[in-house]
């Protein structure tokens, strides 16, 4: 191997190991107090619950990269999954919130963000998961 290949596979690595400290240490959001963590989870528990190839392999990770809270007016309708019983627990919170997860491939590529704005309306009859 010359020296310019040497080179540029040191700088390979070098940013590999860049974008796994970015994946893994800076863009998460960590947890948070009070409605904005509920929203938090909310995004993040939903966020896997759309199809795809990949997704009952194990080759994504998803995290929850922005969370902010859009206005203090109204509420929003949010289910989260009950860690002890396993069910979908219904919550109303304060405000309107909007975020962002983010999907890995192995854990440290980026490969897809999901928007969210709001939380679930429910039809007459039937329950369904909107993001709106």
């Amino acid at each position: 191997m010359d020296k310019r290949s040497k080179i540029m596979l040191i700088i390979t690595i070098v940013l590999i190991l860049i974008l796994i400290i970015k994946s893994n240490l800076i863009d998460p959001v960590h947890e948070l107090d009070g409605d904005i963590e509920k929203y938090r989870l909310y995004s993040l528990q939903t966020a896997p619950l759309g199809g795809g190839i990949l997704k009952n392999t194990g080759l994504l990770t998803y995290r929850v990269v922005k969370v902010k809270q859009d206005s203090s007016e109204d509420t929003t309708a949010i289910i989260i999954k009950d860690e002890n019983s396993g069910k979908w627990v219904d919550h109303i919170i304060e405000g309107q919130y909007s975020g962002k997860v983010r999907v890995y491939l192995f854990n440290f590529v980026p490969i897809k963000d999901i928007y969210f704005k709001g939380g679930i309306k429910r039809d007459n009859e039937i329950s369904c998961l909107l993001l709106t």
